[in-house]
């Protein structure tokens, strides 16, 4: 009986040794995150996938919390893309154990819906942090449940600065502007609306429609007929029908691509590193 005791204490002592071992993740205040996660959003009637984007930032270290600020988002449900919108609000508690997130997103047609996240910390790794992420989304007054498996990574992969017998080969893509695109009718404007990518790859873009197309990078701001802000980063002038632009995305994080006189046709290009961890 004794022995019995002493096995179930001693076997209590390691599972909970290890479980204070993985408690801590490996964000840290002021610091820049990435947030990716695929899995499902799930209703009575239906069970659709789902992925989710998120660029964020965390405050100072206070009591074991932070803050968030969301710099950027996508949210994706079936065929049908959700921009992050502006007024998140979220917090790190208990050292990273938990990323709590709620606020709002519109897609191109201007639905907007309402997201409450909480993601729990599962494993750390040199290079990630892994986490189950559940939540709702809430449009028109309905609730869908969310269910995500997502990793994090941070600041510590934005510093480091690969040797050159580590330096990646550089990729390539390739965005078609498919034909009939300057026609708002259309349900497809890009082959690759949304393009996820390691830093260092070179995106062109190929107009295959009939009129010029001018592609430039922005912020989404939500305005009826604006609903981007350039920010400088992508400018390709006018692309003749038949021509190409270039241009070789360095940064981690979410670019959104657009056409300034056709404002319907938005992309998302999503630049994550490689990390070994599975």
């Amino acid at each position: 009986m004794k022995l019995g005791i002493i096995l179930l204490i001693t076997i209590s002592g390691v599972l909970l040794a290890s479980s204070l071992q993985q408690a801590d993740s490996e964000l840290l205040a002021s610091g820049k995150y990435l947030l990716q996660g695929s899995g499902f959003a799930a209703t009575e009637e239906s069970v659709d996938d789902s992925e989710l984007d998120l660029q964020f930032s965390t405050g100072k270290l206070v009591n074991t919390r932070m803050k968030v600020t969301l710099q950027d988002g996508l949210v994706s449900l079936g065929n049908d893309d959700y921009v992050a919108s502006t007024g998140w609000t979220g917090t790190v508690l208990s050292n990273g154990r938990f990323i709590s997130l709620s606020g709002n997103a519109e897609n191109i047609d201007g639905d907007r819906i309402s997201l409450s996240l909480l993601a729990r910390l599962v494993q750390n790794s040199k290079d990630a942090s892994v986490y189950t992420v559940t939540g709702k989304i809430t449009k028109d007054g309905e609730s869908t449940k969310l269910v995500y498996n997502a990793k994090v990574i941070g600041s510590t992969i934005f510093k480091e600065t690969p040797t050159q017998q580590e330096t990646p080969k550089e990729k390539t893509v390739q965005i078609n502007i498919l034909s009939g695109a300057s026609n708002p009718g259309n349900v497809r404007y890009y082959s690759l609306p949304t393009v996820q990518i390691t830093p260092g790859t070179t995106i062109i873009w190929k107009n295959d429609d009939t009129v010029s197309h001018r592609i430039m990078s922005g912020v989404a701001s939500f305005s009826p007929g604006k609903p981007f802000k350039p920010d400088g980063k992508i400018d390709s002038g006018d692309i003749a029908p038949g021509q190409t632009f270039t241009v070789t995305i360095k940064e981690l994080g979410i670019t959104r691509f657009f056409d300034t006189t056709y404002y319907w046709m938005d992309g998302v290009i999503i630049s994550f590193p490689k990390t070994n961890s599975k």
